[in-house]
């Protein structure tokens, strides 16, 4: 059956739900096509999935987005759940079981190499987000304060920006100062602690 995994459950009329499906995501180099010149782009991730809802062995739904794969809530009926992309809901304690299963078959279907980037690319924004925070703390001493030398808050901030807006440029488009404010720091600080 094509590499498919599955999970199968009595469902609350007696019926058997199962759930078929099988994913497999592997590095593929871009083509740009330039008026037939075609040019070799990065290396990005290609997902070749999908999620097959059989009800007594009829094929009910499927999907093949891995992105609509995440259990959610069903709104208008408290303590149950269902898959974003299918037809099918649950009571949580299968819907945390199924979640398992969906993350497990994403997860083994990943080859070596798309583990890697997506290594990369998380250590990559993790350092994005510290440098961020690091210019943050690095900024708060030329930052425009309060009356008393404290930073403002992100409300305050708002309302400074308005002001010196309508003095400075008169109400219309201009440069405002960037203003770091007590939320930025603590934010900041907490990045950099972590």
């Amino acid at each position: 059956m094509n590499g498919y995994k599955k999970i199968n459950w009595l469902g609350s009329k007696g019926q058997n739900i199962e759930l078929r499906a099988y994913c497999n995501i592997v590095m593929q180099e871009t083509e740009i096509n330039l008026d037939g010149d075609i040019i070799k782009g990065q290396a990005e991730p290609r997902t070749d999935a999908n999620l097959e809802l059989y009800v007594d062995g009829i094929k009910i739904d499927s999907c093949w987005d891995i992105n609509f794969w995440e259990i959610i809530d069903v709104p208008q009926l408290p303590g149950i759940k269902k898959i974003w992309g299918l037809k099918v809901a649950m009571n949580a304690e299968q819907a945390a079981k199924v979640g398992e299963f969906l993350k497990s078959v994403i997860e083994d279907g990943k080859q070596q190499e798309v583990k890697e980037h997506e290594a990369a690319k998380a250590t990559e924004e993790k350092a994005e987000i510290i440098e961020i925070a690091t210019s943050i703390l690095t900024k708060v001493a030329n930052t425009p304060k309060r009356q008393d030398g404290a930073l403002m808050t992100k409300q305050e901030a708002r309302t400074w920006a308005k002001n010196y807006n309508n003095v400075m440029n008169e109400g219309g488009e201009g440069y405002i100062p960037e203003v770091i404010t007590q939320e930025d720091v603590a934010w900041a600080q907490k990045i950099l602690s972590a």
